[in-house]
């Protein structure tokens, strides 16, 4: 070629334009109407090393206790496959975002996460209808990908309420001087989950989903005044990190659900999963950055009561009431793209669930459960590009797990899945890359 080739964009009267920034994502852009092209790929190793306090189950019919820890697990997995459309339409106050996972979790289908429509009515305030994110959690609150580990805390997934579908009002606030020293979310909510788990209302009428509505909220309050967005990791520039910033946040949710569905309400084992129940969260966190350092400390409380069994009657399972704390801070070196951090976590059991029973009819074997479960870790990271395209690596030393599941995370729980308590060190190492 006699020259470098060179794009051209055809636009209408208006004029338009496409770019693809280096970071960032590629758009195309008319007038009011835009669209953007996110994609994000995590790519990642991890192991599990079991101790010999951690109790495992065998495969026959039943899932009776072994006498033996649960066999170690290892093997490479595409956490993440991430492909997202967002932009404007007919003005900029009128906003969309689709987001689709096809992970390894989600198997041959694809995970429907975000879908929304969202409408800056006045100011900063706006309304929002679709999938989204619950307004519980600042952990969860953060995107996965720009997190300080690999991915989230124990503690935030046993008590996080991920995605479900609904109507919210969200916005900012504040005085004159700092408009957007406030922050908050409310929300009516299915409660079900994500919209990839069926219609609530055409499925059946068999009472297979509750007819009563989630609702959730959060406050959140800057005061150092500038408005900053979730990110565990202080990657500003050296002239801009020794200015403070921190934020104070609280959240809470309820429903009074009638189903027997328990699809999101957290990675923590329910103490009876064929009664009706009525739930109950508090949440309160701090997040800063300063110097280099990021830091979350949160605090969860989940209450339970079990209203009515499955055949019908009054229930008689107790009430359960677990709480967990997390800490995670993070140092981002100066003019360097090395990162480390560390984690401690702690989930308080509820007394009067602190048992486990497995195995078939004249087979059964009641295992005691301790009331903490807990966490400790430390990550590495190297960062290639700003916080979202990185090599991170941890070590998580996790103990007496005997209620939490995750899939994204790698916690495992259950007589099912050969584990009914996970006790021991969690080894991973991931590549990300994002736009």
């Amino acid at each position: 070629l006699s020259a470098a080739p060179s794009s051209v964009f055809v636009g209408g009267a208006e004029g338009g334009k496409a770019g693809f920034p280096v970071g960032k994502k590629p758009y195309i852009k008319e007038g009011p109407n835009s669209i953007q092209f996110g994609f994000r790929l995590q790519v990642r190793y991890q192991a599990f090393l079991h101790s010999d306090d951690a109790v495992g189950t065998l495969s026959d019919a039943g899932n009776p206790v072994s006498g033996a820890a649960p066999r170690d697990r290892s093997g490479f997995e595409i956490e993440r496959a991430l492909f997202s459309l967002d932009g404007t339409l007919f003005c900029p106050d009128i906003t969309y975002n689709l987001e689709l996972n096809f992970d390894a979790d989600a198997g041959s289908g694809v995970e429907k996460r975000y879908a929304f429509i969202d409408w800056k009515y006045a100011d900063n305030h706006h309304v929002r209808a679709g999938g989204d994110k619950v307004a519980y959690s600042g952990e969860f609150l953060h995107s996965s990908g720009s997190l300080a580990f690999v991915d989230r805390t124990i503690v935030g997934k046993a008590f996080d309420l991920a995605f479900d579908v609904g109507l919210g009002l969200w916005g900012t606030f504040g005085p004159c001087d700092c408009p957007k020293s406030f922050m908050y979310k409310v929300q009516a909510l299915t409660g079900e989950g994500n919209f990839n788990r069926g219609s609530v209302f055409n499925t059946d009428a068999f009472d297979t989903y509750s007819d009563q509505l989630l609702f959730a909220g959060m406050l959140e309050w800057t005061p150092t005044c500038e408005a900053w967005g979730m990110d565990m990791v202080d990657h500003r520039a050296c002239d801009k990190r020794c200015e403070l910033q921190l934020a104070i946040g609280v959240a809470a949710y309820h429903e009074n659900a009638d189903d027997a569905k328990r699809d999101q309400w957290g990675g923590l084992r329910l103490g009876d999963r064929d009664d009706r129940a009525d739930r109950t969260g508090f949440n309160a966190w701090v997040r800063g950055r300063w110097n280099g350092l990021a830091w979350l400390g949160e605090y969860y409380l989940r209450k339970i009561e079990y209203t009515r069994s499955g055949s019908g009657g009054p229930s008689t399972a107790p009430e359960q009431v677990d709480s967990g704390a997390a800490l995670t801070v993070h140092y981002r070196f100066a003019d360097s793209n090395w990162g480390v951090g560390a984690r401690y976590g702690i989930i308080w059991l509820d007394d009067d669930h602190l048992s486990v029973t497995s195995g078939p009819q004249g087979n059964q074997t009641t295992v005691a459960l301790e009331d903490t479960i807990t966490e400790l870790g430390f990550a590495v990271s190297y960062y290639f590009h700003d916080h979202k395209n990185k090599v991170t690596a941890d070590v998580l030393w996790v103990n007496d797990n005997s209620g939490v599941n995750s899939t994204s995370a790698g916690y495992m729980n259950g007589a099912s899945r050969g584990v009914l308590v996970e006790d021991g060190v969690m080894l991973r190492i991931e590549w990300q890359l994002a736009f």
